[in-house]
């Protein structure tokens, strides 16, 4: 069996991965496919008016995805490398929750009906993918090449779990305000590039107006919402290089994890803004592992324990979610 290179310094081959070339084409091939047909599935159900019923059909095949390759990887590379994975992957679909309340926010901020935010929602996944590609490579060369950066991922997660815990970034009002007016130094960036015609209500990125293109409030937020997904990811690319530097299963994670935010932010688009009773649990986990990382080799924690420790953390963190939930419920009750 191939050792993982876990975050206590167990080294493997293939440049520190368990999969070898023809697990890294096989990988990319199959999710490429995945994307290819979850965004002809959707488009052909949204024509159709089921959009609701299909983002539940894509989102059960996400998770259905994610959990067979766990098992996949379990069954080839051992319990200890489909154990990790398994936990990368739901540690990043919880921490994904927070990005979709802010796609939800940049949506109501530039007034866009839930009709015209396919392309959004559509360029805005891929756009993720190739920018936390980037990071994921460089995080893990940085890790390679500067044992200081070990430091520096886990100061950057212990304060991203302050801030979390005590809700400092909780300004939603005052940055869509700020979006709208175009004061918001993500809308400075893109009206610095191209004119800004903020009553434009269409489906197109840019319109022409007077022979000269401008950007629709749909570029703007697709570059809203682009921009705030690169800020999530110094949240939680750290974080699941905090669990496994094997390069592929960060990659692999993660991957599987963001693919099916597109559905899923239209299966609880509804919701979204009751979730965040989790937010305080992400905090505790962004902490434990920020800790973790910077502690590791003084303090090595068993891989199992440490995973143990943040299913514990998930179930606690779900458990009290749903309980608060019931309570909120039971007061619109009649008496």
């Amino acid at each position: 069996m191939t050792n993982t290179s876990l975050s206590n310094g167990v080294h493997t081959p293939m440049g520190g991965s368990v999969a070898g070339w023809i697990m890294w084409t096989s990988f990319t091939l199959a999710i490429s496919g995945a994307v290819a047909v979850d965004l002809a599935w959707g488009s052909k159900k949204s024509a159709t008016g089921h959009h609701v019923r299909g983002a539940v059909i894509s989102s059960v095949a996400w998770l259905c995805l994610g959990v067979a390759f766990a098992g996949f990887l379990t069954v080839s590379h051992g319990a200890d490398v489909g154990f990790v994975f398994f936990t990368g992957y739901l540690v990043e679909k919880m921490l994904s929750v927070d990005n979709l309340v802010v796609i939800a926010l940049v949506f109501r901020t530039f007034r866009i009906k839930p009709s015209l935010q396919g392309p959004v929602l559509k360029w805005g996944i891929i756009g993720a993918v190739f920018f936390r590609t980037i990071f994921i490579f460089a995080g893990v060369v940085l890790l390679e090449y500067f044992t200081c950066a070990i430091y520096v991922f886990g100061g950057l997660l212990l304060w991203s779990a302050f801030k979390m815990y005590s809700d400092m970034d909780d300004d939603s009002d005052e940055l869509a305000k700020a979006h709208k007016q175009g004061n918001s130094w993500m809308m400075r960036c893109l009206t610095s590039i191209v004119p800004y015609d903020a009553d434009a209500r269409c489906q197109s990125f840019l319109r022409r107006i007077d022979g000269r293109l401008h950007a629709t409030p749909m570029l703007a937020a697709l570059v809203v919402v682009e921009l705030s997904d690169l800020i999530f990811a110094i949240d939680s690319i750290p974080c699941i290089l905090g669990l496994t530097q094997d390069l592929f299963l960060v990659f692999s994670s993660n991957m599987l994890a963001i693919l099916g935010l597109r559905s899923l932010y239209i299966l609880l688009a509804e919701v979204l803004e009751h979730v965040n009773g989790l937010k305080k649990g992400l905090a505790v986990i962004l902490a434990f592992v920020g800790i973790k990382m910077m502690l590791g080799k003084r303090f090595p924690l068993p891989e199992h324990a440490s995973l143990l420790v943040i299913f514990g953390i998930l179930g606690a963190t779900m458990a009290t979610s749903a309980l608060s939930g019931a309570k909120g419920r039971s007061v619109l009750l009649p008496l």
